[in-house]
């Protein structure tokens, strides 16, 4: 046996006696642990333009899971249900992770395959209906530090709301100026409105997580980033501050 053989043999060793075997009871284990966690939970649908669809999973008030999913960008308005579906992440706390890990040594690896075979036995037929396509998968697994404040989609706005007040929201949380507004709103109407509503619901968030140790500021930088802007896509994600962000990138055209 040479050098190198020898290496490799006391390496595979050293990792069987780190982790443990795959076993029923292991995996036993971590379904019913992924089944308590969701068990009683709602499930949010935010839509991000045609091209970013979005379920949270709420329980007790806290967000404890969010599947992300991505569609093919257009240059024109054409409907989420004409566009290809083209990819998605699915978020869950590390803390269960961690704590998984915790009581049984396994590779990591491995448990995130559970976990997304999981998903898409318990949930993805349902989120399918829903959303009206039969195609979406669960294609990446990300880890979120912390578990945020749920709060259900705001679907009217407030009575005596005027669109200036309503842009004067959107200009004070995002990056977009008044005349870009404007036009968004002439190219595809309606699109003030929504992007109000989602400032609204992010603003409560920020007020029941406002005693957060991270701080205020740091959700309202996360208001920027939390969803893709028409344009873009995530690949992935980032830190930034301390927290775990959608890594969002130009979308290229085929």
């Amino acid at each position: 046996m040479n050098l190198q053989e020898h290496i490799k043999r006391v390496l595979r060793e050293e990792v069987n006696k780190k982790y443990l075997k795959p076993s029923e009871k292991s995996e036993k284990f971590i379904l019913d642990r992924l089944n308590d966690m969701a068990s009683g939970a709602e499930i949010y649908h935010l839509k991000s333009y045609d091209t970013r669809h979005d379920f949270e999973f709420c329980k007790n008030g806290k967000q404890i899971m969010n599947l992300a999913l991505f569609f093919e960008e257009t240059d024109d308005n054409t409907p989420t249900s004409e566009r290809e579906f083209e990819s998605s992440t699915l978020s869950i706390p590390t803390d269960f992770v961690d704590g998984i890990l915790g009581i049984f040594p396994i590779r990591k690896n491995y448990l995130n395959y559970i976990i997304e075979e999981w998903f898409e036995d318990t949930f993805l037929s349902k989120i399918s209906n829903m959303i009206g396509r039969n195609d979406i998968s669960v294609e990446e697994l990300s880890f979120s530090d912390r578990a945020y404040a749920c709060v259900p989609p705001i679907k009217e706005v407030p009575e005596g709301v005027t669109q200036d007040e309503m842009i004067k929201v959107i200009m004070n949380n995002t990056l977009w100026r008044k005349k870009d507004l404007l036009a968004l709103e002439e190219r595809e109407p309606g699109s003030i409105e929504f992007m109000y509503l989602q400032k609204l619901r992010n603003n409560e968030i920020n007020r029941l997580d406002s005693g957060n140790p991270m701080g205020e500021n740091e959700i309202k930088e996360g208001e920027l980033t939390e969803r893709c802007w028409k344009g873009y896509t995530q690949k992935g994600m980032k830190t930034m501050f301390g927290k775990r962000y959608p890594n969002c990138v130009k979308k290229k055209k085929k």
